[in-house]
């Protein structure tokens, strides 16, 4: 073994959804060890299985290791559903892995990836309040028949949830002497958290803002725990969302998120190397054994920080590994050519001498269902071959339901993340959650939409907006000008709480354009970009009701956004910049003081009136109108407060009228 080798040298079986015999989980550890390996992650827990006995609560095995045929597409549906090791079974495995050098790792999900955890002991989950009625179990539990991420999460807001973990761990590291236990951390689903009185109860004690933060708490609550019994927790790299974590975590970096890994790095933490394009061991059609071979030595988020990096460990994952000949064939020649990676064998970053290595642990390893040499690295012809089965995979019976469940799932938890970026009202939002929340029956405990006040409008238009953002017309755009931009739903719901007294959403005619990319929110202005690339185009600036019109922080607009055409509309960043508002008319500018904001705005214009008639946007921009007090009628009721209202108020009452104008932008605003 090569004296550079990495400490941590890991690979990681996943029972949950098939369950392992312990004979071949022992055959495998003996293989490992003999290929250079040190750690064994033992993924126990997840949605799809619980397969650990843990004596204190009986039904986490009794309830939580059965499960009834699954749609995981794999070779099989029926076998290997079911079962669970004893903890005699436990001890029979440490023991044959630390004769070979090896430590294993147990798992155990916290707080995601809990169905099955939930299905034997619901209790834990959490509540919901409805109005004045608190609902003490409000959603149904199963241990999950098919793959996916789900909102099951144990509650973070209730001691006897929390100690019901810590019970678990106490027996835990009873069973595995081993200087780790991983304990998850990953695809959380937070939307029975948002919706728990418990929960959010506990984020304002402790003033959290987010149940991101929510779960750092309970990650460090755990970890401190496993600390006093001195053990490190590893977590997966997602919950670094919430905040940086202390020393005695070690955080498994598999995918996102490369900002805080590089930041828990810096900080001095430690960092296990799981990237999925490259560590995760799928299938050869989609991960080639060159895929591993050209993996960097060190990854982009690490780079300045290679002392951080403690290991390698490839993970394998058991949804459609249903027996142990698929497993076998999945892991080798993978394994041996990841061990070689984790002893920086340099022979691993060639295929002229990585492949010769591998023939030569093929024999020396014995009986082990290696997958045919001439599919580690499939030619086009069968990766086409293979995308072409998936597609049809996705045709079988039951599978378009799987499918609508797991995108509505991600779908609500991308809207819910969205709508605390954008800081929209929490009692507006949830209404928007609900809408499509109430879709997902199986999950959310009963709730019934309530359509008034715009949230269903709102609701597809924000999940137009996620689709436009993922794969459509708003991908790639900078993450500033997608927020702010967003946020113009936020501001159309405020003002009409402003106009009305409560929550709620008018203006969904207007809010197709930013959720389908037609326009941008750039620092004080929006930017409309109008159809077609030629000569007449132009690109129509709007004024938010909130935009400050100073002059440095306008022009400072304009520059960004000739910048942000430029790049993304090349053909369009040389368009004039037209204004068509009632701001630029010159009744409104003999109404207004000589330094007056608006006015010196209106100078940086080529202005020519117009004969619309500008009442209605008056009303509602001056004075906050509601709509439907925004004519002739009404002006009377209309307030006094500022210097401008009281002068187009006394213009109105006068019989004067507000006609539009339109300008083309001409000079710096000064």
């Amino acid at each position: 073994m090569a004296d550079s080798s990495y400490s941590y040298r890991g690979f990681m079986l996943d029972p949950a959804r098939h369950f392992i015999p312990l004979e071949e989980v022992l055959k495998l550890i003996d293989a490992a060890a003999k290929l250079g390996m040190n750690r064994f992650h033992w993924h126990l827990t997840d949605d799809q299985g619980w397969r650990l006995e843990i004596k204190r609560y009986p039904l986490l095995t009794q309830v939580g290791s059965v499960r009834g045929k699954s749609c995981f597409w794999g070779e099989s549906e029926t076998e290997n559903n079911c079962g669970f090791y004893t903890q005699d079974d436990v001890r029979r495995a440490v023991s044959f892995a630390r004769e070979r050098g090896v430590e294993i790792v147990p798992e155990i999900e916290v707080p995601g990836h809990a169905s099955a955890m939930l299905a034997a002991y619901p209790q834990y989950g959490c509540r919901r309040q409805d109005g004045d009625t608190m609902i003490e179990n409000p959603y149904p539990y199963e241990v999950q028949t098919i793959a996916g991420v789900f909102p099951s999460l144990i509650c973070a807001g209730r001691d006897d949830a929390v100690g019901f973990l810590e019970n678990i761990l106490d027996e835990v590291t009873q069973l595995f002497p081993g200087p780790e236990v991983h304990i998850g951390g990953d695809e959380a689903v937070k939307m029975h958290w948002r919706r728990c009185p418990d929960c959010q109860r506990r984020m304002r004690e402790l003033g959290l803002k987010d149940e991101n933060q929510l779960q750092r708490w309970l990650v460090m609550r755990i970890g401190a725990f496993l600390h006093a019994r001195g053990k490190k927790s590893i977590v997966w790299n997602e919950s670094l969302s919430g905040g940086m974590l202390p020393h005695w975590f070690i955080v498994q970096h598999w995918w996102g998120n490369d900002r805080e890994t590089r930041q828990f790095l810096s900080e001095g933490g430690q960092v296990l190397v799981s990237d999925v394009e490259t560590y995760y061991l799928r299938p050869y059609q989609m991960a080639p054994i060159n895929s591993i071979i050209s993996a960097p030595a060190v990854p982009s988020y690490a780079a300045g920080h290679e002392d951080g990096l403690i290991g390698l460990e490839c993970p394998l994952w058991g949804e459609r590994i249903t027996n142990p000949s698929r497993l076998e064939y999945m892991l080798f020649p993978k394994l041996a050519l990841f061990a070689m990676k984790a002893q920086r064998d340099p022979r691993a970053n060639d295929p002229e001498t990585a492949l010769p290595a591998l023939r030569e642990y093929r024999t020396a390893l014995g009986e082990l269902n290696w997958a045919p040499e001439d599919v580690w690295n499939p030619s086009e012809e069968q990766k086409a071959a293979a995308l072409a089965q998936e597609e049809n995979k996705r045709r079988l019976p039951g599978m378009p339901r799987v499918m609508e469940i797991c995108d509505r799932i991600i779908e609500l938890e991308a809207l819910e993340k969205l709508t605390y970026q954008i800081d929209l009202p929490r009692s507006f939002a949830r209404q928007v959650w609900d809408v499509s929340f109430s879709k997902l029956p199986d999950y959310c405990g009963g709730v019934i939409a309530d359509p008034s006040n715009g949230a269903e409008e709102m609701n597809a238009q924000l999940c137009l907006a996620l689709k436009e953002r993922d794969s459509g017309a708003w991908r790639g755009k900078p993450e500033n000008i997608w927020l702010d931009t967003m946020k113009s739903f936020t501001r159309f719901v405020n003002e009409h709480f402003k106009q009305y007294g409560y929550y709620g959403f008018d203006r969904g005619f207007w809010t197709t354009r930013q959720a389908s990319a037609k326009l941008f929110r750039i620092g004080e202005l929006e930017y409309e970009l109008t159809e077609g690339a030629d000569a007449s185009s132009c690109v129509a600036l709007h004024i938010p009701s909130d935009a400050a019109l100073e002059p440095d922080r306008l022009n400072a607009s304009i520059s960004q956004a000739r910048e942000f055409l430029k790049e993304y509309y090349p053909e369009l960043q040389d368009c004039p910049f037209t204004l068509h508002s009632w701001l630029l008319s010159a009744q409104i500018e003999k109404l207004l003081p000589e330094n007056s904001r608006i006015r010196r705005f209106r100078q940086a214009f080529d202005v020519t009136d117009t004969d619309d008639d500008c009442l209605e946007g008056v009303m509602g921009w001056v004075f906050d109108m509601p709509r439907e007090k925004r004519t002739k009628e009404f002006v009377a009721e209309a307030p006094e407060t500022t210097r401008l209202q009281k002068a187009l108020k006394r213009f109105l009452l006068a019989g004067g009228t507000v006609t539009g104008s339109y300008g083309t932008l001409a000079r710096a605003f000064e």
